[in-house]
């Protein structure tokens, strides 16, 4: 087993109890397509890291997500800081992982969007009560 699979793990089964058995599917728009491209402009992929790895809590929203996600899925989050600090250790070290354990677009979950939607939901509902009430 590579290391790849062991890390990703509990954040692919999430994925696939949350968005189903498929993700993300081969990029069939334009706009797909576009997204694709700019995945692979960036490193973090090289450096083991999947998107909202590289979140972090300037925003309220996200700072929520990831203590939500910290509380009900324990797994995902040690998986997550486990890939933080192993892209920090190869980007101190200016290398990247082998080729066979980087992230492919396929395999990217994002892991806090139903938390961010979930917020979301929240803010526009205490916005609405606030228009009523206030």
């Amino acid at each position: 087993m590579t290391t790849q699979k062991f890390v990703s793990r509990a954040t692919l089964e999430f994925g696939r109890r949350i968005f189903g058995e498929q993700f993300r599917r081969e990029p069939a728009t334009l706009k797909e397509q576009y997204r694709k491209f700019q995945y692979y402009q960036s490193t973090h992929y090289k450096l083991g890291l999947m998107e909202h790895d590289r979140l972090y809590g300037d925003n309220a929203a996200i700072k929520e997500a990831m203590r939500r996600l910290r509380i009900s899925e324990p797994e995902v989050w040690d998986e997550r800081s486990f890939r933080i600090s192993r892209a920090i250790n190869f980007d101190i070290k200016r290398m990247f992982l082998p080729q066979d354990e980087w992230v492919q677009y396929e395999q990217d979950v994002p892991y806090l969007q139903p938390y961010l939607a979930e917020i979301e939901r929240e803010h526009d509902e205490e916005r609405y009560w606030k228009k009523v009430l206030g």
